[in-house]
């Protein structure tokens, strides 16, 4: 019953009358459930309340309610659309040192967040670090790291990447093409680039 007057709420957005509603069914000994939290946790991430999210996680944790993957995705994808890149790796930290593990749906989603957010590197480690765990990446993973690396300018990188998508016979789908159309437009620029310095050092000399 909690959960369907919660669900009503959440669903026409009136977070404030949710929360009553939880406060009041919690000072009267209905203890909620993790799909309570989860509905809670969700909204808030959806409407760009994370202070308020991370409240409830911790509350979660707190009553000895488990968190479980779904949890930590919601909050982590939710992050990772704002481009809240160092948040969803505290959210990852959390995670790591309550002994848990990431999905393929987390990882994808924090590569996207570090890796468009400048930090390349980091999001190439999380690559590894998937890999290293058993988990095999998919054409989300492999599109997302062509791009960032194409629009930081490592070409050779997100060659590389496409390479090693084909090696794994991961089959591309309409958005490896319209990463490659960028990667090939890319690699044409950089090749215009240096026919124009080529041109430039002939005619100083000259």
């Amino acid at each position: 019953m909690v959960n369907t007057y919660l669900s009503i709420f959440l669903a026409k957005g009136k977070l404030s009358l949710a929360c009553k509603l939880f406060e009041i069914f919690t000072d009267i000994g209905v203890n909620p459930v993790s799909y309570t939290y989860n509905s809670m946790i969700s909204s808030f991430v959806k409407k760009g309340y994370f202070d308020e999210a991370w409240g409830v996680l911790h509350e979660m944790s707190d009553n000895v309610c488990p968190t479980d993957i779904a949890t930590y995705n919601m909050i982590i994808q939710g992050l990772g659309k704002m481009g809240k890149a160092d948040l969803a790796s505290a959210v990852l930290d959390n995670l790591m040192g309550q002994g848990g593990y990431l999905d393929i749906v987390m990882y994808n989603t924090l590569i996207n967040a570090v890796g468009k957010a400048g930090r390349v590197d980091e999001a190439s480690k999380f690559f590894e670090q998937m890999r290293t765990s058993g988990i095999n990446p998919d054409v989300v993973t492999y599109n997302t790291l062509i791009e960032v690396h194409c629009k930081a300018g490592r070409l050779k990188d997100a060659y590389k990447f496409l390479k090693m998508m084909l090696d794994a016979g991961c089959p591309p789908n309409h958005v490896t093409d319209t990463t490659l159309e960028f990667l090939e437009k890319e690699i044409e620029k950089q090749r215009y680039q240096k026919a124009s310095i080529r041109r430039t050092d002939k005619d100083d000399f000259s």
